[in-house]
């Protein structure tokens, strides 16, 4: 419990789930964009489906890992992290204007991509299936742009720093575990509050 109250630690002393959550996503996605060039080159399909492959391995990783922290240690989002987080290193310290600028940017392609089938009239299956995702990710979104504050939010802000923020593309798949994190949040921070003042 001491660790909830603790607002300051080293990143390799927190959990490894966190460690792994996060080098995974980063890994993932440094894969494709730094082999774009020579991917691009590359005629041998089975060399390309092995890098892709791998890149698609350590996004799962980091899926699980990520769903694992959320539920474990939800509020470990309201940690700062000393050292070795590259979340904060990176993201964190981006430029609210940025960052605002690139969540609007996301809220309008979601929308576009919402207009779009409903425009045609008649939505099939599949469509029916993007609309719904897409539908939770836009309100996610919203709620980042309008609402989003790391301490009043914790587990909101433990997917975040597990997934270097790729975690909003993704909330839809992460939702049932989010909802059970943040429940686990309520409880666990509601008891050192409650230790706290007594």
């Amino acid at each position: 419990m001491s660790d909830l109250v603790e607002r300051t630690k080293l990143f390799r002393e927190f959990p490894l789930s966190v460690r792994i959550a996060q080098r995974s996503w980063i890994t993932a996605l440094a894969i494709p964009v730094l082999s774009i060039r020579v991917l691009a080159k590359i005629k041998v399909p089975w060399v390309v489906q092995t890098i892709l492959g791998i890149s698609g391995f350590l996004a799962f990783v980091g899926f699980l890992a990520t769903c694992w922290v959320i539920i474990r240690y939800p509020f470990i989002g309201m940690v700062d992290a000393a050292d070795g987080d590259l979340y904060a290193k990176y993201i964190e310290k981006t430029s609210l204007l940025i960052k605002k600028f690139v969540g609007l940017c996301l809220a309008i392609g979601l929308g576009i991509s919402l207009y779009i089938p409903i425009a045609d009239g008649r939505i099939t299956g599949a469509e029916l299936l993007w609309m719904t995702y897409a539908g939770i990710d836009l309100i996610f979104v919203l709620f980042l742009l309008m609402k989003y504050h790391r301490f009043d939010h914790p587990t909101t802000a433990t997917l975040l720093r597990c997934s270097m923020g790729l975690g909003v593309l993704f909330f839809p798949l992460f939702l049932p575990v989010f909802i059970v994190g943040s429940g686990r949040a309520k409880r666990l921070l509601g008891e050192a509050q409650e230790q706290l003042t007594n």
